[in-house]
Order: structure tokens, then C-alpha cells, then sequence
């Protein structure tokens, strides 16, 4: 049932344009909610006491109210997600998502060349977050929120993106080379 309420969410017409900002980042904290919802993390990702599936988000992100009230303290099975603020030159990787907004390209480069290979699911908004190494970009496609997927870098980081998910993308890159979505 929840997978079913999953796609209807993310396949329901996402007005971006008709809504103010705060409202457009609270349907991409949604999105975040569910992308961890359709993820496999390894096993040894997690310490093995600590419950929480940590959201970073860097501390100067003009969005960063909207995501963090829709997102912390929300329950993901066993786990609870928290938002953590990132300074500028503080590493993330304690992450277990990293959420990069479209002004983010200062540090972009360097942040997912330091993520390289470890289990940090990657979300961003630039046009070039998945040629830079990212993992899932949300962009708007005709006042709609959409994201594409890129499987080998997701693959090289040992997340296992779900195939539910990946049939909602509208693009999905395999080891370089992009397969149109829906």
C-alpha cells in the first residue's frame, strides 16, 4: 500500500511555478522522505546502536527551514531521520543523504569528489550534479518537480537504488550513458 501511495505522490502533477518557494521545498523534502524510503544503505553504513538516517544540509542553504521542519523526527521503518547542518569546510561524511541546493556550485565539485565511493545518497539541483558525480537531481520539467537517477555512481557508493524508483525517474544514467524515463 505504501509503495502505491509512493507513486501516486511523486506522479501527481507538482506545480512548482504556482508556488511560492517554502511550498516548492516542502514537496522536495517529500521527495527526500521517499528517495530514503527506496534506498539500500550497507549494512555497515549505520552504527550499530544509532537509529538515524542523517539528512546533512550545509547551514547556508536558503532553503534549509522548509526541509529541516518537514524532514526531523520523521520514521523511515526502524529508523529516524534528522537534519544535520553542515558548515562550509565540515566533512559530510556522516551523511546519509546530502541534499545540495541549485547554489551550491562553489563547493559542489569538491564535496561529491570527497564522497567518492562512500554510501551518501547524493541530491542536488544543478544541471551538472549528475556529470559531477551526484546521485539524483531534482530539476523542474514543465512545472512539474522531476528527478533523474544516476545508477553507477549510486552503484560505486554500494546503494541499491529500488526499481520502483527508477521507474518514476525521468532519466536514469548507467555507468554514463542516459535511458530516458517516462
Amino acid at each position: 500500500m505504501l509503495i502505491v501511495l509512493v507513486m501516486l505522490f511523486l506522479q501527481a502533477p507538482q506545480p512548482a511555478c504556482a508556488q511560492t518557494a517554502p511550498d516548492e521545498y516542502k514537496v522536495k523534502a517529500a521527495f527526500l522522505f521517499h528517495f530514503a524510503q527506496l534506498v539500500d544503505w550497507p549494512s555497515d553504513a549505520f552504527n550499530s546502536g544509532d537509529q538515524s538516517l542523517n539528512l546533512c544540509i550545509f547551514d547556508d542553504e536558503p532553503h534549509l527551514q522548509e526541509l529541516q521542519s518537514t524532514l526531523e523526527g520523521k520514521r523511515i521503518g526502524a529508523q529516524v531521520m534528522h537534519v544535520r547542518l553542515l558548515h562550509q569546510t565540515q566533512p559530510a561524511q556522516r551523511c546519509s543523504i546530502l541534499f545540495l541546493g541549485r547554489d551550491e556550485g562553489r563547493r559542489q565539485t569538491a564535496v561529491l569528489r570527497d564522497l567518492r565511493g562512500q554510501p551518501v545518497l547524493t541530491v542536488g539541483e544543478a544541471d551538472n550534479f549528475l556529470s559531477e558525480g551526484g546521485v539524483i537531481r531534482l530539476h523542474l520539467e514543465q512545472d512539474k518537480i522531476r528527478f533523474d537517477i544516476n545508477v553507477g555512481v549510486a552503484d560505486s557508493s554500494h546503494l541499491k537504488i529500488s526499481s520502483r524508483l527508477l521507474l518514476l525517474a525521468s532519466s536514469v544514467t548507467l555507468a554514463g550513458q542516459a535511458k530516458g524515463g517516462q
